[in-house]
């Protein structure tokens, strides 16, 4: 039997801090937003991959949890310069600067609010 990735889920601090960076600032379209005792979900789509936040009820918050350990969300973009100089005039953290390279693609990584590791890219051009 095949695996298909069907969905990620991050643990939010905030949902509305959250669907700020992913809907409003990446643009991804919200499917649906519930709450399930005392629990906030939304989820996103993009392509054929769903993303989950869920926000879990504040005692069941663990302030201490280090969320980017080695995870890395990569969206591809387009105008990569463009979109970074419009995270970077909402104050979004940079974790690596924009690279402009001239072969393969271009690269952006941010922190999202809850410190996941969110890389940007975008193919280069290449002339044949």
């Amino acid at each position: 039997m095949g695996s298909v990735f069907s969905n990620l889920i991050l643990d939010v601090e905030d949902l509305d801090r959250s669907l700020a960076f992913y809907q409003s600032l990446l643009d991804l379209p919200v499917r649906c937003r519930q709450s399930v005792d005392g629990h906030h979900l939304a989820y996103l789509t993009t392509g054929q991959t769903e993303i989950l936040l869920l926000q879990q009820p504040r005692h069941e918050q663990d302030p201490g949890m280090e969320r980017s350990r080695g995870l890395v969300i990569k969206f591809r973009v387009k105008d990569l310069p463009t979109v970074a100089k419009t995270l970077k005039g909402k104050k979004v953290p940079v974790l690596q600067e924009l690279d402009m390279a001239a072969v393969g693609e271009r690269t952006f990584l941010v922190a999202d609010p809850d410190g996941y590791a969110v890389l940007l890219s975008e193919p280069v051009e290449t002339l044949h």
